[in-house]
């Protein structure tokens, strides 16, 4: 049974418009949501359910199907198709997807022809980096091609849609697997019933796309090369192809698994580096959506209750999305993190870039997610090029904390830029990182699913607090006040992708109190100034407030229109700032939890807001490459 057009699901929140398409047991439709948002909707085939050869496994289907969905939903990545949610529409299991506005790898290759080696590269790096977190979950894609690869309207922005294929696997482990295949891209172990699963499944794929990207061929498929019939390198189709890709295209796709490289990673590095092309975005068929508009103009401040805030700089220098800001202590300068791994930093004033963080060799080496001041000058002792202890150096410094997926911490010195230290201990990418009220000490959240306290002065990890199911996303260190000066009252706050906010006695490490009441990841927290309030931002679209000591929920501010990424109080506790994928930032009444303004400015997703000291001055950071200077009027 197909639906039709007008068909209502989950009790009237989606309204099917149209069939997308359908694989071997997939079909997919274009919904709208109840706020008029459209979303793809992914089912399994009713026929593949009542097919003979299946009617003794479809409850296995039908769960393994929401299994892999609950497991794709926190794969949280800028190159994956985030999952909305998950539902049952009677028998048949459903995921609800974003829909991608723009034109997928397959449809811009007929269009324009073979791609450029630079613009290629791009796009598969990004694919592959997503695809690193998928095998972290213990994924395979396992249907990798250009039309499950997007390119979002107007940036050079891939991202995989499908993940109609995907299954768990354990490294070179023989299990079975589901006949189904794309041919040219699949390797011969999808030819086979029982096989080993590895990383090396997908890396044949992605190779074999980056094979169709410069040639605009497809393949021999790895059935016809078993059967002596010979891929020819792509060279021979491209002769402007370099020697280091036509190579590395060649290596992921050897027939034989094991010569191919065991991870994605260990492939990319064969393609030589990254040195970070921008690629201008050619004119693409478009796909209308509102999940992502073409950028607006600036529009006039929706002023409420004399919130008559207005931007008054946009800073442009990084050359990817702003993951991270925060404001120094006396309100001088701007530090911004950014998916070109850079940290820049900025005069409030004049909007000045004043420096970038790090020589070459002391930057990161991946996306730099978070970014924190110290709240007071520090005496650190430090290694100096020499590598032996610098000692106790005695001076006025300023120091920034970065936390980055390439899975460390560093410690930087404001004033000269240069690197203090790096700290290392994470198993994977730090998404949070913020300084104790005293300076003393800094803890940092990251998707090994703990949270780390460590000693400034030393950079030795102190305390690992360990209970989240899933990625930490954001900690908060509760601020000095006369409630909590005592040590048994300092907490540290972590929020994350299961759903979860927690409080932790830093003292003992004891896990107080668990906060629960968000349906999606808990994507952001906030202290208020006094210590008693804590803010929550999620990808359920909302914000809630809490009582810290209680643990009781005071309220929940509804009025985005998609994930809350990023929540910051003013100095004075009266206003709380919220950034959202819905490209806006808003201001609320923290007492009445009414909204009082909305900033409309950035043309792609607002990742992240910081009030300045006094109040008067917020800014923020986008997936528009650029930073926000608004100022209270």
């Amino acid at each position: 049974m197909v639906w039709n057009a007008g068909k209502s699901l989950f009790g009237g929140r989606y309204i099917i418009e149209s069939q997308l398409g359908e694989g071997g047991i997939g079909i997919t439709y274009l919904a709208r949501n109840q706020r008029n948002q459209q979303r793809v909707i992914k089912t399994l085939k009713e026929e593949i359910l009542n097919h003979p050869a299946w009617i003794l496994h479809r409850n296995k289907l039908r769960q393994d199907f929401r299994d892999e969905a609950v497991r794709l939903a926190v794969c949280h990545h800028p190159h994956i198709v985030q999952i909305e949610t998950i539902f049952d529409e009677g028998n048949l299991p459903c995921m609800v997807m974003d829909y991608i506005e723009g034109e997928d790898l397959g449809q811009r290759l007929k269009r324009i022809g073979m791609l450029s080696e630079v613009e290629a590269l791009l796009y598969i790096r990004q694919i592959g980096d997503a695809l690193t977190l998928i095998h972290s979950k213990g994924l395979l894609h396992r249907d990798l091609k250009p039309r499950n690869i997007m390119i979002r309207i107007d940036k050079s922005e891939a991202v995989l849609i499908d993940f109609g294929i995907a299954r768990e696997f354990i490294p070179n482990m023989i299990q079975r697997h589901t006949v189904y295949r794309t041919p040219g891209f699949a390797p011969p172990e999808q030819y086979e019933s029982e096989a080993p699963r590895g990383e090396y499944i997908d890396i044949y794929a992605l190779a074999a796309t980056l094979y169709n990207l410069l040639t605009a061929v497809v393949p021999t498929s790895a059935d016809d090369r078993r059967h002596n019939i010979n891929l020819e390198p792509p060279q021979y189709f491209n002769p402007n192809i370099s020697n280091r890709v036509n190579q590395a295209i060649m290596c992921g796709m050897d027939l034989e698994s094991t010569y191919r490289p065991q991870s994605v990673q260990e492939w990319l590095d064969l393609l030589g580096p990254d040195r970070g092309e921008d690629v201008t975005a050619t004119s693409s068929t478009l796909v209308i959506t509102p999940r992502l508009k073409l950028p607006p103009p600036v529009l006039p401040l929706v002023v409420l209750d004399q919130q008559n805030w207005q931007c008054i700089q946009t800073l442009k220098g990084h050359s990817s999305m702003v993951h991270a800001i925060a404001i120094s202590p006396d309100g001088q300068f701007i530090a911004s993190g950014s998916n070109d791994n850079t940290i820049k930093l900025w005069q409030v004033g004049t909007g000045k870039l004043v420096r970038q963080l790090g020589r070459w060799s002391s930057s990161h080496s991946n996306m730099v997610n978070s970014v924190a001041f110290s709240p007071i000058s520090s005496n650190l002792s430090y290694q100096g090029d020499s590598g032996k202890s610098a000692g106790v150096v005695d001076l006025n410094r300023r120091i920034l904390a970065s936390g980055s997926w390439d899975n460390t911490i560093k410690l930087w010195d404001v004033n000269t830029g240069k690197e203090i230290r790096t700290l290392i201990g994470h198993a994977n990418w730090v998404n949070s990182v913020a300084f104790s009220p005293d300076g003393k000490f800094l803890a940092s959240g990251s998707a090994d699913c703990t949270i780390k306290l460590w000693q400034v002065h030393t950079g030795i990890e102190t305390q690992t607090f360990r209970g989240h199911s899933d990625s930490i996303s954001s900690v908060a260190y509760s601020p000095k006040t006369p409630a909590t000066n005592s040590k048994d009252r300092q907490l540290v706050a972590s929020g994350s992708n299961d759903y979860t906010i927690k409080l932790w006695q830093v003292y003992t490490g004891r896990n107080i109190c668990t906060l629960l009441g968000h349906s999606f990841f808990v994507n952001c927290i906030a202290f208020s100034k006094d210590g008693e309030i804590i803010a929550s931002g999620s990808g359920d679209n909302t914000i809630k407030l809490w009582h810290v000591h209680s643990g009781r929920e005071i309220r929940t501010l509804i009025g985005h229109s998609d994930s809350v990424w990023s929540v910051a109080f003013s100095q004075d506790g009266q206003f709380l700032a919220s950034g959202s994928w819905d490209n806006t930032i808003k201001l609320w009444h923290v007492h009445s939890g009414r909204e009082i303004s909305t900033l409309t400015g950035h043309s792609n997703y607002v990742r992240c807001v910081a009030f300045s000291p006094d109040g008067q001055t917020l800014v923020s950071g986008g997936d528009d490459d650029t930073i926000k200077i608004w100022r209270r009027g």
